[in-house]
C-alpha cells in the first residue's frame, strides 16, 4: 500500500492545480441579482407645483420634466413618463383624468387619461423669454398660465388650445387669479395689473412696493392678498383698486398664498408659514418643526395643507407638519 500512497501524494499537487484550472476556465459564478426600485420621489427631486383634483388624488410636477401622481392622498407616489426634461414649474388639474403642467422654455404638457400619456401642446410663446411660472384652473374651468416676456395665455377647452391675452413685454408675471371676467396679475418689481373684460384690456394698479410679487389669491371679488420677496404681504379690500402693505412678520421670501375657507396661508423660504384671518392680523410659524427648506406651492386639504418645493410636507392644522420627502 505504501507505493500506492506515495504515488497519490506525488500527483496530489497536480490534481489540485488541475482542479483550480478547471474551475477558472469552466465554472462560472452563479450571480444572485436583486433590483432595488428607487422611490418615486428621489433625493434631489424638487416638486415646484401640486394639484388636488379630488381629496385622494394628487399630481405634482417638478425638476427635469418629472410628474408624479398619488391616488392615496399622498401616502405613495408613482412617477409618470412625460415628453420633456425641462423643469416643470406648476401643474393644475380639472379632475382625476385631465391635467396640465407648464415650465421652462414655455413647455406645456397635458393628459386626459390620468397621466398614462402626457403630450406636449402648442402655447403662444414670447420672443423675449419663455419660462412659464404658474398655471391655474378656475371655477369656469378656464386655465390660465403666466410667465416671462409678459406671457399671459388662456385655454377655454381644458388645455387643448391656448390664446394669448395681453401684449408681449419685458416683464415676468408670476401669478394670476380669475373671478368671472375679472383677472389679476402680479409680477416682478411689485407690478400688479388687472382686467375687467377677461383679459382683452389691462390696467396697471398702484403698488406700494417695488419688490417682486410672487403669488395672488382672492377669497371673493373684493378681498385679496398678494405676497412676494422679503416677506411682503399686500391686502386689498376693494377688488384691487388699492393695495395696502401689511406689517412684516418675516423677512423671508414668500412664494405662494391661498385662502383655505377660513384663513390665508402663505409659504416661502426657510420653511416659513404665514397665516392671517382676514382682519389684518398675521402670524408666523413653520410648516414643520426644524423645517428650513423652501416651498413654492401650498394647497388646502380636508385635514390641512400640502406644501411642495425642496420638500413635500403634509400639514395638519392642529399639529406640526409631517415631512414625506
Amino acid at each position: 500500500m505504501q507505493p500506492f500512497i506515495k504515488w497519490i501524494i506525488s500527483i496530489l499537487p497536480f490534481l489540485i492545480i488541475g482542479g483550480l484550472l478547471y474551475s477558472a476556465l469552466f465554472v462560472k459564478p452563479n450571480i444572485v441579482a436583486s433590483s432595488v426600485r428607487p422611490p418615486a420621489i428621489a433625493r434631489g427631486d424638487y416638486l415646484y407645483g401640486i394639484a388636488l383634483p379630488k381629496p385622494n388624488v394628487m399630481w405634482a410636477a417638478g425638476s427635469n420634466g418629472k410628474v408624479w401622481r398619488s391616488a392615496d392622498s399622498g401616502l405613495s407616489w408613482a412617477i409618470q413618463a412625460t415628453p420633456t426634461d425641462e423643469n416643470l414649474q406648476d401643474v393644475a388639474a380639472w379632475d382625476e383624468m385631465r391635467a396640465v403642467a407648464v415650465g421652462n422654455q414655455g413647455v406645456t404638457i397635458r393628459t386626459d387619461d390620468g397621466g398614462k400619456i402626457w403630450r406636449e401642446i402648442h402655447v403662444p410663446r414670447s420672443n423675449i423669454a419663455n419660462k412659464l411660472m404658474r398655471v391655474k384652473i378656475f371655477e369656469d374651468e378656464s386655465a390660465w398660465a403666466v410667465g416671462e416676456g409678459g406671457v399671459v395665455v388662456c385655454s377655454a377647452d381644458r388645455g387643448v388650445t391656448w390664446v394669448r391675452k395681453g401684449r408681449e413685454e419685458d416683464v415676468a408675471w408670476n401669478d394670476v387669479f380669475v373671478s368671472g371676467q375679472k383677472v389679476w396679475l402680479v409680477g416682478e418689481f411689485g407690478r400688479i395689473s388687472s382686467s375687467s373684460d377677461g383679459g382683452e384690456t389691462w390696467k396697471p394698479s398702484n403698488s406700494p412696493v417695488k419688490t417682486s410679487l410672487m403669488a395672488i389669491a382672492f377669497r371673493d371679488k373684493t378681498n385679496g392678498v398678494a405676497v412676494g420677496l422679503d416677506g411682503v404681504v399686500l391686502v386689498t379690500r376693494d377688488g384691487g383698486s388699492k393695495w395696502i402693505e401689511q406689517p412684516k412678520v418675516t423677512r423671508e421670501h414668500l412664494f405662494d398664498v391661498i385662502w383655505d375657507g377660513s384663513q390665508w396661508a402663505a409659504v416661502g423660504d426657510k420653511g416659513v408659514l404665514v397665516s392671517g384671518d382676514g382682519s389684518g392680523s398675521w402670524k408666523l410659524s413653520q410648516v414643520a418643526r426644524n423645517q428650513r427648506a423652501w416651498h413654492t406651492k401650498i394647497v388646502s386639504t380636508e385635514e390641512g395643507y400640502v406644501v411642495t418645493g425642496a420638500t413635500l410636507v403634509t400639514i395638519d392644522k392642529s399639529v406640526a407638519g409631517t415631512i414625506h420627502h
